[in-house]
């Protein structure tokens, strides 16, 4: 009798096991992305918030205002952005202390019941989006607050998962388990952060500055080839050269999505669950995008100007995400491993107990036991595969020079055919001696 409610209870909690395993990798994403994909980033907001409950669990508060925050920042609502992107930025920083202690849960179930503490990519550009932010509001030194702490934590945060590695690897040397080596991050330097920091200084007329701005666009180029593996946009040299009385009009376009993560899963078992195995990690994987190229033209009020330009990418935030993805991956390796072995034993072990029990009912439930463990594990090996969706995955830029005025400028971006598939249209008072920036996303 006692071997039989002791399986009922073993079939319930497998029963809870799979109903609290659902991840927001199950939702259907066709309705905020069709949305996207048209420009309408105020449809997209209002579905993300009315689907919140569905998209974000109690451990996704940083998701949520990740994604708020972007949505924010591209449909023009530039002070409710930062408001969120501020509130990312602090549950980021809460929670990467908070995760910690909770590695027990973590280590019984998977890495989806901690607190989300955001990746590398998301931390840092949260800071230059909120740059883009002031910007757009006129704040040029809430801007350059932005990107000093954009640069600041670019030289904390590889030490940061370069010392949890270490631990990670001191307590699986003491278990036996596999090590790896606390590899240091490439990323060091940001061209675009250097961009918008030069287009400002040029701005207020201090050229010394924005000269140092510049070697530093050269050296990110130069010293990490990984992460940019194309050619330093020409029309840089170009900020140093404004003729006097002519003003200059920078263009900042953002195109496709940044990386999204899938589950990569290794299976090893015997037909009749005396041994069975586990292992699911997160790997972090490029999207397609459909934009092959980007022009910018800009025509003046009277249509005496007509000046049109090809924009040059500056930053491969897809490729920066990957590289700093890979020390956190380091650290998800060793945990996972350790996690999947301790579950592959208590399958085992249960096993062992049913071949060694003399009385049948014993038996009987023991190797039901087993079977639960196995199917458990099944269940609950699951990676995290949580990650925002909305920055986009490269940056181009230009710069044209052009007599001050009022201006209608038209960013367009192409496919492949060299077809139009997305066209975004302002209207720019140039001025001299000032920022005259304009921002430009596709999604696509």
């Amino acid at each position: 009798m006692k071997a039989h409610r002791a399986a009922r209870y073993a079939a319930a909690f497998t029963a809870f096991i799979f109903a609290s395993c659902a991840t927001m990798a199950d939702y259907d994403f066709s309705g905020i992305n069709s949305a996207l994909f048209s420009g309408n980033y105020d449809a997209a907001y209002e579905m993300l918030e009315a689907d919140s409950s569905l998209l974000y669990s109690e451990h996704d508060d940083v998701l949520y205002a990740l994604d708020k925050g972007m949505l924010s920042h591209y449909a023009g609502d530039y002070k409710r952005s930062n408001t969120e992107l501020a509130e990312a930025e602090r549950k980021i920083f809460d929670n990467f202390s908070k995760s910690i202690t909770q590695s027990i849960s973590s280590f019984l179930v998977n890495d989806t019941v901690v607190d989300y503490a955001g990746e590398t990519f998301e931390d840092i550009y949260t800071n230059l989006f909120m740059a883009l932010n002031y910007l757009n509001q006129d704040d040029t030194e809430g801007a350059f607050v932005e990107i000093r702490r954009f640069d600041n934590k670019l030289k904390t945060v590889s030490a940061q998962y370069a010392d949890l590695i270490a631990e990670a690897n001191k307590e699986n040397q003491a278990n036996g388990s596999a090590t790896l080596p606390a590899d240091t991050m490439e990323f060091h330097n940001s061209a675009l952060a250097r961009y918008l920091s030069l287009i400002m200084y040029r701005g207020a007329g201090k050229l010394d500055s924005a000269e140092i701005d510049r070697k530093y666009i050269r050296s990110a180029f130069q010293l990490q080839p990984n992460l940019y593996p194309f050619a330093v946009p020409s029309c840089i040299a170009e900020e140093f050269s404004v003729p006097d009385g002519m003003a200059r009009l920078n263009v900042v376009a953002f195109s496709g999505k940044a990386p999204v993560k899938t589950e990569e899963v290794t299976r090893l078992g015997t037909a009749d669950a005396s041994f069975y195995y586990k292992l699911a990690l997160p790997v972090m994987n490029k999207q397609f995008s459909a934009v092959s190229s980007i022009t910018v033209s800009a025509v003046s009020a009277d249509g005496t100007v007509v000046v049109s330009e090809q924009l040059e990418k500056i930053e491969s935030i897809e490729n920066i995400a990957v590289e700093t993805f890979s020390q956190k991956q380091a650290l998800l390796y060793l945990k996972a491993v350790a996690r999947s072995i301790a579950k592959s034993a208590a399958t085992s072990t249960w096993g062992v107990l049913s071949d060694s029990a003399d009385d049948d009912n014993v038996s009987m439930f023991f190797s039901l036991m087993q079977v639960v463990s196995a199917v458990t594990t099944e269940a609950t090996e699951r990676a995290d595969v949580r990650v925002s969706r909305y920055f986009p995955a490269t940056a181009s830029v230009a710069g044209l020079t052009v007599p001050p005025g009022d201006y209608t400028v038209s960013v367009s971006y192409k496919n492949k055919d060299g077809k139009i598939i997305s066209q975004d249209e302002f209207s720019v008072a140039v001025k001299t001696s000032s920022i005259n920036l304009v921002e430009s996303v596709c999604l696509r």
